[in-house]
This record gives structure tokens, sequence and C-alpha cells, in this order.
């Protein structure tokens, strides 16, 4: 076990550092490997000598004071694995660990518009350089040496070197420059000893997709293309048990133990064909987090104070708000606490200490209008209309040429909206109708399509189209993935729209449509009973909405109601 200082490290310019020393016995194996820490919400990586001396990022010695246990229990956790024989990882293992950087380089560009641009900006550098040489008369891999020479950093260098060989560098030396330190990283973040023959694997299959990364990047940044045939191959990895290792007997009450996150194993299996993967992914930071804040120790020591300690803890990490720790953290921490104290969950807590815990959160002012206006409307429905189809990807396409054009007319949730199959679209006494089989709040409905629609071809385009989903389903469900293809297809969707139409950062570009409908409805004097009918609201004030059920006829009167967008309205108003 390690030697820890009982306490954060100051400098002399008053920063606080994690500074312990590495115990005699494990040097030999410590030494020159990697370590993954969490400080602040992040994972920081540093390469082990004598001791471990990183930075907790802060100046201010109540802050050093709360991030300090939690780098030194990783830090623990990270000298218990030694005690472990290094790991052999199978083919399928080791490229699904690899995976694991091509996915994070795909969100970074996805997600992150500085990286994306910094991406983009060196492409466009290297091609440039390398067309100014070929135009000298000098041949490809010449050229190309010539660019990479001039680029900053060796990166461009080595990977010159991976392309075409380099008499003066091994490709053993290459791959190790190129793609150790991200190896490293991954391995430490599992806490995993692998051995040697499982590294180089690694390192080679990290350079192929590398390669793979090079043309999705290219696809996303030039062609607008967020298809991924790699990436929706690749398995989802699970970090093998590691071999048993020779223990002292230890009492009944560590053997019974049970940590935070032993809770939520536990809380997810018994809710597995209950909640949605999504509840899953959504809850799993907060607990996460949770777990790094209380380590590992009994969850039935637990304390509303521990609660509210914790709480403010994540309210100072960057853009997490104490809306955000209510709405989120605390319902999920709170929902896997409370069941703890049921008999399902082995009455583990006699109460659950997240209740009454709630942060204040920060004044400020809320924008009001959730809808879109008249110009944003037709400059989305326009774009929709002019979405083009793609034989390869036909349901994405479709999607984007549909999906707005139907929340417009319903008011339905996107992911709704993404669950609809070729049959929902039917007739039904009399009257075409669209039938949400899979919604939010698990009940179904079904809703009269409007004449708009109609004349926009969505019945045309329901008679073309495949059995099956018709706005998913263009390639498999990624195995392991814990968001539906509907899910991904609706965040898909939102970027997109984003794309095409300019909208204000707090406007949703999927969920304002609903805004849009309820209120243009409220405008057009149809009662709220059947408002909250056509978009699934079921939690009306009167004891009789729990009666009410609207007849497919009642609500046609009630969606015939509802005013056409006028798309041509801004156009000439632009033009005046």
């Amino acid at each position: 076990m390690a030697l820890a200082m009982p306490r954060p490290f100051a400098t002399k310019s008053g920063s606080y550092y994690l500074n312990v020393r590495v115990p005699l016995a494990l040097r030999p194996l410590a030494i020159g490997m990697r370590v993954s820490l969490p400080v602040g919400g992040e994972q920081y990586s540093v390469v082990v000598s004598d001791k471990v001396f990183l930075s907790l990022r802060t100046k201010e010695a109540k802050i050093a004071r709360e991030r300090f246990p939690l780098a030194l229990n990783a830090l623990n956790v990270f000298f218990e694995s030694l005690g472990h024989p290094p790991q052999a990882l199978g083919r399928a293992d080791v490229r699904a660990l690899a995976g694991e950087i091509y996915e994070q380089a795909i969100s970074d560009i996805d997600h992150d518009e500085a990286v994306a641009d910094e991406v983009e900006a060196y492409r466009d550098a290297f091609a440039e350089a390398t067309a100014h040489h070929l135009s000298a008369g000098k041949s490809e891999k010449i050229a190309e040496l010539e660019a990479a020479i001039e680029m900053p950093g060796e990166r461009a260098l080595l990977a010159w070197g991976l392309k075409h060989g380099d008499p003066q560098i091994s490709r053993e030396e290459l791959l190790e420059r190129y793609f150790g330190p991200m190896v490293d990283d991954l391995i430490a973040r599992y806490q995993m000893r692998v051995d040697a023959a499982t590294r180089t694997k690694l390192l080679n299959a990290a350079e192929q997709l590398g390669q793979d990364f090079i043309e999705t990047a290219e696809r996303r940044l030039k062609n607008f293309d967020y298809s991924d045939p790699v990436g929706d191959k690749l398995p989802g990895f699970l970090p093998p048990p590691r071999q048993p290792q020779a223990q002292p007997q230890r009492s009944s009450r560590r053997e019974n133990l049970v940590t935070v996150d032993a809770l939520f194993q536990r809380w997810k299996e018994a809710h597995a064909e209950k909640r949605a993967p999504s509840t899953f992914r959504r809850y799993g930071p907060s607990i996460a987090s949770l777990q790094a804040f209380w380590g590992e120790r009994d969850v039935r020591l637990l304390t509303q104070d521990d609660i509210w300690a914790w709480a403010l803890e994540r309210e100072k990490l960057p853009g997490v708000s104490a809306e955000t720790i209510n709405k989120n953290d605390l319902v999920a921490v709170s929902s896997v606490l409370g069941w703890a104290t049921k008999h399902p969950g082995g009455r583990l807590l006699k109460e659950n200490p997240a209740v009454g815990v709630s942060l204040e959160p920060d004044k400020k002012t809320k924008k009001d209008d959730k809808y879109f206006s008249d110009e944003e409307v037709a400059a989305i429905l326009k774009a929709a209309r002019a979405a083009r189809p793609n034989p390869r990807y036909p349901r994405a396409a479709a999607s984007r040429r549909w999906t707005s054009w139907i929340c417009a007319y319903t008011g339905a949730r996107i992911q709704e909206v993404c669950w609809l199959k070729r049959d929902d679209i039917k007739i039904k006494d009399g009257i075409w109708v669209i039938h949400f089989a899979k919604t939010k709040t698990d009940v179904e409905r079904t809703i009269p399509i409007h004449d708009a629609l109609v004349d926009e071809g969505l019945l045309a385009f329901r008679e073309k189209a495949p059995a099956g989903y018709l706005f998913v389903g263009d390639t498999p469900q990624k195995p392991g993935s814990t968001r539906t293809q509907q899910e991904q297809r609706a965040s898909e969707l939102a970027e997109w729209t984003r794309e095409q139409v300019e909208l204000d950062e707090d406007l949703s570009p999927n969920h304002g449509w609903r805004h849009t409908f309820i209120t243009r409805a409220e405008e057009a004097n149809i009662k709220k009973r059947y408002i909250n009918a056509i978009c699934g609201h079921n939690h009306g004030k009167d004891v009789s909405d729990r009666y009410f059920s609207a007849r497919p006829k009642a609500l046609k009167i009630r969606i015939d109601a509802y005013p056409r967008y006028d798309l041509d309205a801004h156009s000439d108003a632009e033009q005046t």
C-alpha cells in the first residue's frame, strides 16, 4: 500500500500537488509506467518515477484538500494493480481498446470546434506544402518529406516514416514515439498492466485506426458526411477480470462492504428490463462522480452532509451548474440510494441521504422564447425540403428530409419520430394517421396527419419506403452501445439543423418544434386537452383528464385547425 502523505504539498509559488513516494517493493514495476489520476473532474496522466508528483490545478487550500483524497485513492488502486500479473488481451479486446483512441479523436472533431479547426488547418497546410514541392518536380515521397519537415513538431515526420519507412528509425520506435503516450494513457485509465506482446498489438492497432481516422475526418470536415463505418463496427471494450492474488483473511465487515459503484451495479441489474439503456448512461457519470468522492468506503456510511459536500464539490467543475446538479446528478443518486432503502434493494439504507439536498441555482435571465420564429421555421423546413437523397444511407437522408416536418405538424418529440416504422403511417377509421408506438411516457398515441404533410409528399414517401424503421437502420446497432440508434439519430439531426440554419444557442434544434407547436396551437384556440392528447402530455391537473381519451375524428378536426406554416412570407420580405 502507498506510503501516502496525509495532505497536499504546497510549492513556494502557492500551487498544490499530490506528492507520494512509491513503496520500495513496487518501484521496479512502477517506475516508467504512466498512471491516470482524477483532478477537478478531469483525468491527468503522469509518468511514475520514485514518486508520483502531480499538480492539483489549484492555489486554494480548500480545493486542494478536496481534490487530494480523490487522486490519492486512484493512485492506491494503481499500486494495488501492480500486485497482479500483466494481462494478455485477445485480438478483439486489443481492437476495442485501441478503438477508444479513434472514437475520442472523432468525438473531438465533432464536438470541439477548436479541435476541428486545428485538424482542418493542419491538413490544408500539409496539402499545400506537398503540392508546392510536387510542382517543383519532386516525387511524392520526397515532396511529403519536405512538407513534413516544414510542419511544427515531429508528428508529421513520424507519420511520414510510418507511411514510407525511415532508414534511420525502426518501425517499432516510430510507433512508440507516435502512439506510445496514447496507449499508455489508455492502459492507465483502466488501471491495467498488459504484457509486452499486447502492448505491441495495441500500438499496431492504433496505427491502423489512425489511418481510418484520417479518412473519416476528411469526410466530416470536407463533405459533411457523418457516416462512420469504422466506428460502427468497433467492439465495446470490457476490461478482463484481474487474476486473484493471495489476500490475508479479512473481516466479515470488509467482505460485506458495498461501495457506491457496487450498489449502482445491483440497481442496474434489478432494472435491466425496466429502464432504458439511456437511463443507465445518464446516471453513469453522476454515480461515478459520487464513487470518486466517497472512494472505497461503504455506501451505508453516507450521510446527508456527505451528499451535500459532494454536490458542492461537483458545482466547482467548469460547466457544471447548480441546476444541472439538481436535475441530473441528484436525481440519479437519489434514485439509486432510494432504491436501497426498499425491500427490492435489500434495505441496505435506513433512509435516503440524498433527500432534501438541493443547491440554490444561480440567478440568471432565462430566455422566454423557446419556440421558433417564423423566419427560423421557414429556414429549417426549407433546408429539410432541400435535403439530398443518399442511396447508401437512405434512412439517414430521409430523417433529414422528414423529421422536422413531422415534428412541426404533430408537436412530437424527435426521438418519438425516429422510432416510427413504415406501418406506423396508416389508415384508422378512414383517416390517415401517425401511430407513435414508442414514446417518452410509454403511452402510445395516434395522431391524424395534417393536410400540409400530405401535400408535402409524406404519404408518397411512405409508399416507397422499405419495411421497418423509416429513419434509422442503415447500419447495424453498434455492439455494447448504451445509446439507441434513435437517440444517436436525434443528436445527429440537431447538429445537422444547426449546420443548415443559424439558431440561438439556447434554442433546441429538436425540442423547439414542441414549444412552437404548442404555442401556435394555443393561438389557434385549440383546447388544452386536445393539445395534450396530440403532444402526449398526460399530466393534467383535473382528475377527469385521466378519463379523457381523444378519438381520431375529434383529433382530426383539431389538427385541421392548426395553421400551416408560411414558408414564402419570409422570402418575400427579404426580397422587398
